[in-house]
């Protein structure tokens, strides 16, 4: 069902190629300004998510675009940083195979079992350090390798959370 909360999210994945677009584009602002975009998504992303809970419109369509949109957006963000030499590939590397094994897991949840799997804390809070990871990272904040450290542990914690959820699942 396409409502509010779902047409916000498709929104979030059209500003994927609006980030790329600015953030490689000529010019000395570029970075902030696509920086800006993703901050963009982020707000979208909270917005999207309230008036879901809120007004009672949470689809199965929904479960399934958020964290596509959410994905999409942190991986155009972390790719593009890492090719300017602000974020480590090994932090880069680590939350997108973890992605594609969330990605790939929730598929088959949502395939076989007709069931969305809902974002836990540790994946909320393993979304918020990665923002903080990619804005520190991208502004050359001190203490940016720290941080990145805290998103790559959260991320684990997120990734070790949802598939022990989904041994008890299938068990």
């Amino acid at each position: 069902m396409l409502n509010l909360p779902n047409m916000i999210t498709i929104a979030r994945i059209l500003l994927v190629p609006v980030f790329l677009a600015i953030f490689w584009s000529p010019g000395p602002n570029r970075v902030a300004m696509g920086m800006g975009v993703l901050a963009l998504a982020g707000l979208t992303d909270i917005l999207d998510g309230y008036l879901a809970r809120k007004y009672d419109m949470i689809t199965l369509l929904g479960k399934i675009l958020d964290p596509v949109a959410d994905k999409l957006m942190i991986i155009a963000a972390m790719t593009s940083l890492f090719m300017i030499d602000r974020l480590p590939l090994w932090l880069v590397v680590l939350v997108l195979v973890k992605d594609v094994i969330l990605v790939t897991g929730s598929f088959f949840v949502v395939v076989k079992e007709k069931h969305a799997v809902s974002a836990s804390v540790y994946g909320k809070a393993a979304t918020i350090w990665v923002y903080t990871a990619l804005f520190s990272g991208a502004f050359g904040i001190n203490g940016s390798t720290v941080i990145a450290v805290i998103a790559a542990v959260v991320s684990v914690l997120a990734l070790t959370n949802y598939i022990n959820s989904f041994v008890r699942r299938r068990a």
